[in-house]
């Protein structure tokens, strides 16, 4: 998942330390903490392994494979990736990394709990609560958790990252007639703690606390058949130079703007679903050549399935981003590692 990488260059009588998250293969490794440079032949230089990636978090962090553990009893669904059914039918679902547009259901709460797991035991754990609080409106809590430490990334040494991130969103529907919808869906994840991402070869430790603003604007088309096509705008707000412990700065994301596109097609019980987010502005991920931010599209594929008259639903899908919550979403994984998830939820 998301482990501090660091990467030793060389270049005599200079020095400096740099913080990243990497992830190798199918994993989000480290984040990238310090790098060291001593003027040495390249050969001799720690470089990331073939595969891996690093990738920033917005308060100094990287974004990039994050274990989410979201546990949030909230008002209300705002940025819920997944909607539940409502009485009129799976209109308010969303998919894997894109929201939809309808809110909860008047007089109903919806919990959540989702799991994504990468090659190297890195995984991402997220649940959430939200509620309705009116007639076109309802807001969301969710908790985002990272512990990982996976398999050494560089030349053996051990990176190990932890986050912690609560989030809460609005969501109100702006616009609605028989087939277009539009919503707005402002929110914000704050770090418990400050985010840290740890080299145990040097050791050095990058820490950030920095509130992550986010807001996406789902609009919706509904087929004749029932399937939802879906448009979704969307910024967060991530750090443009995070610091690191020992007060030095980095290169961060910055602002990220992205233009998903999503489908969902239900068949009876079952519907299968995609959805696609292309970065018109900033940086989501790390490059896995040169360890620096890059940009690269998020995806996701998957099929859900839901009985008649049950409140329960199962997603099971691949994807390439770190999580479900409006900042870990919009993260791709290093070199378009894959990832499994798991997402069960549930209505009262």
């Amino acid at each position: 998942m998301e482990h501090v990488s660091a990467s030793k260059t060389s270049v005599e009588n200079e020095e400096r330390i740099r913080g990243s998250v990497v992830v190798r293969g199918n994993a989000v490794r480290d984040l990238r903490e310090s790098e060291s440079v001593i003027e040495a032949p390249a050969s001799e230089a720690m470089q990331i392994r073939s595969g891996g990636i690093a990738v920033y978090w917005r308060s100094g962090r990287l974004h990039c494979l994050v274990v989410v553990v979201v546990a949030l009893l909230s008002l209300g669904p705002a940025w819920a990736q997944y909607g539940m059914m409502d009485g009129d039918g799976p209109s308010a679902l969303g998919t894997p990394n894109l929201p939809g547009v309808e809110p909860q259901g008047k007089g109903s709460t919806s919990v959540w709990g989702e799991a994504r797991v990468w090659e190297g035991d890195n995984w991402t754990f997220a649940a959430g609560v939200r509620a309705n609080v009116g007639e076109d409106s309802d807001v969301e809590l969710t908790i985002f958790n990272l512990d990982t430490s996976g398999e050494d990334a560089i030349n053996g040494a051990v990176r190990d990252s932890e986050a912690t991130l609560i989030g809460l969103n609005y969501r109100w529907v702006a616009f609605r007639n028989e087939r277009v919808s539009l919503a707005v869906i402002p929110g914000a994840e704050f770090p418990i703690d400050d985010m840290e991402g740890t080299n145990t070869a040097i050791p050095a430790t990058a820490m950030s606390g920095d509130l992550i603003p986010l807001i996406s604007l789902p609009v919706e088309h509904v087929l004749a058949d029932g399937t939802i096509l879906r448009v979704v705008p969307r910024y967060v707000g991530f750090d443009d130079n995070p610091e690191l412990a020992n007060g030095t700065t980095i290169e961060g994301f910055g602002d990220v703007i992205g233009l998903g596109f999503g489908l969902r097609r239900q068949i009876e019980e079952f519907a299968v679903m995609g959805d696609v987010t292309v970065i018109l502005d900033g940086n989501n991920s790390i490059d896995e050549n040169t360890n620096e931010p890059t940009d690269e599209f998020v995806w996701s594929a998957g099929g859900s399935w839901q009985g008649v008259d049950s409140p329960v639903r199962v997603d099971l899908f691949v994807t390439n981003a770190a999580g479900p919550t409006g900042a870990s979403s919009i993260i791709a994984t290093p070199d378009q590692s894959v990832g499994i998830g798991l997402r069960v939820s549930g209505e009262f």
